[in-house]
């Protein structure tokens, strides 16, 4: 049986490997040579505005500066990221809440601008410098391994990232070779190795030994995707990463994907320097985490008695809203276990059984701003990206996606589900919009608010690298957060 994915491999590697000019990277035409329609992912980079990011950025970098916010003690955790927020309307002003942080598996970069991919791609590449300076290969070689998910709709993003990164390496005086799973040959006449190969092809070939994670008994340098690392069948590994990633030779785009794939830790970051970002009006709302299914209904049972709000049920690690539900206040406890029942099956759906939803994170619901959309009220996020740029945090850019179904009790999944690919796999690229003047408007959303969603994101992640331990060995899970 051959995937659909190995085919776009296939086209991908025979794009790779011939010269690329800058108008085969135009998103329509290099859509067209992939057997892609790109035309929606090109209107919606349309809509980006970089004189408006740029301002926004250098605001957010300034507002920053005065206190170190987004200043890294190292710069061995973090390269690439993204984080999604929904809005509060409060008398004082607009506040934030935190939906998840997501690590170096990110989707979505070929809707930005070339300029903010360029700044986005600084964190990718200075990790690959690192690994050159010190990964210790005898033969000198720098092996670069880049996963792709399984029938990938964005693997156009790839090419447009594989070939920056080719174009600025060669730049520097580094040979580079790209191969796929059954072309790859680390003797190659080069000095840097790329592999492409989606998470199939890659679940018999890892191996973790002597503080390496090996493809075939090779040694990567540098992992692209921590959806790679997660899926490592390694005890020892998955035990080193919590206890002491550094020990870990290989470089992995990012190593903390512990925390960013569990959203209750994510929750718990921003809640242990709570008090830097009340200067950014980030909005903190009840949390708390089960570990199987009797805790689950026990807990939901004595918050819908005791705090008379609405709350929403997240599994463990996943993506696109799958298994997401929101649990009313007036629920009658007895219907929970057929909810989580249904939440459980959503997941599996898309995850098969490979994959554990527990345990879930229980945030509180919150009454989330709405916008005019298509003749309707609807709920929107919006989501930053953010790199590493030498020993800081810096904010590239992002945009805004819009909520499929028109809000009524917010209590169905497509009033408040966002995600451009939350239903049936397939990419809404129309419901998102990007940065912009105009667009602003259309958010109800004022400079000062995109900056401090830009700082805030800033924060998270420098905070999530500061605590590290403390937050990936937090066991006072029997409270409710708040």
């Amino acid at each position: 049986m051959v995937y659909m994915e190995e085919d776009l491999l296939t086209k991908f590697l025979k794009l790779m490997s011939s010269k690329i000019s800058a108008s085969d990277l135009e998103l329509i035409k290099l859509g067209t040579s992939l057997g892609l329609d790109l035309v929606s992912f090109a209107e919606l980079r349309a809509s980006q505005e970089d004189f408006f990011v740029d301002f926004i950025r250098n605001k957010a970098l300034e507002k920053m500066k005065r206190n170190g916010d987004n200043y890294l003690i190292n710069n061995d955790f973090f390269y690439s990221g993204s984080i999604d927020f929904m809005v509060l309307d409060d008398p004082k002003g607009k506040e934030f809440f935190l939906l998840e942080t997501n690590g170096g598996s990110h989707r979505g970069l070929s809707i930005i601008t070339k300029k903010q991919q360029e700044l986005l791609y600084t964190g990718y590449i200075e990790a690959i410098y690192q690994a050159i300076k010190k990964n210790g290969r005898k033969d000198g070689k720098t092996f670069v391994l880049v996963g792709v998910p399984v029938n990938d709709a964005l693997i156009h993003e790839k090419v447009i990232m594989i070939e920056y990164f080719r174009k600025t390496l060669k730049s520097e005086g580094y040979p580079v070779k790209i191969f796929n799973r059954d072309s790859f040959d680390i003797n190659f006449n080069a000095n840097i190795i790329f592999l492409i190969a989606d998470y199939n092809q890659l679940s018999n070939c890892l191996s973790y030994s002597d503080n390496w994670i090996k493809f075939n008994g090779e040694k990567i340098s540098v992992i692209i995707g921590d959806g790679i690392a997660r899926r490592i069948r390694n005890e020892r590994f998955h035990h080193q990463i919590k206890e002491d990633f550094l020990r870990i030779n290989t470089i992995i785009i990012n190593p903390i994907f512990k925390i960013t794939d569990d959203k209750s830790l994510t929750y718990l970051a921003s809640f242990l320097c709570k008090d830097v970002l009340k200067r950014y009006n980030l909005r903190y709302l009840l949390f708390t985490k089960a570990f199987d299914e009797m805790e689950l209904i026990d807990k939901l049972t004595y918050l819908l008695k005791n705090y008379k709000k609405s709350f929403i049920i997240k599994p463990s690690g996943g993506s696109g809203g799958a298994g997401v539900f929101p649990i009313s206040k007036n629920e009658n406890p007895a219907n929970l276990k057929g909810i989580i029942e249904k939440s459980k099956n959503e997941f599996f759906n898309k995850f098969m059984k490979n994959r554990n939803p527990y345990p879930y994170t229980i945030q509180e619901k919150a009454d989330f701003s709405l916008i005019d959309w298509r003749g309707g009220k609807h709920t929107f996020d919006l989501r930053i990206y953010l790199a590493q740029n030498h020993g800081r945090i810096i904010p590239i850019g992002g945009l805004a996606r819009i909520a499929r179904g028109k809000f009524s009790e917010g209590l169905q999944k497509e009033e408040f589900v966002v995600n451009l690919s939350g239903y049936n796999g397939q990419i809404e690229v129309e419901r998102g919009i990007g940065f912009s003047k105009d667009n602003s408007r259309l958010l109800n959303l004022g400079e000062e608010d995109f900056t401090n969603m830009f700082c805030i994101g800033c924060v998270i992640f420098a905070n999530i690298i500061r605590n590290y331990q403390n937050i990936i060995n937090f066991s006072q899970w029997d409270k409710i957060l708040e």
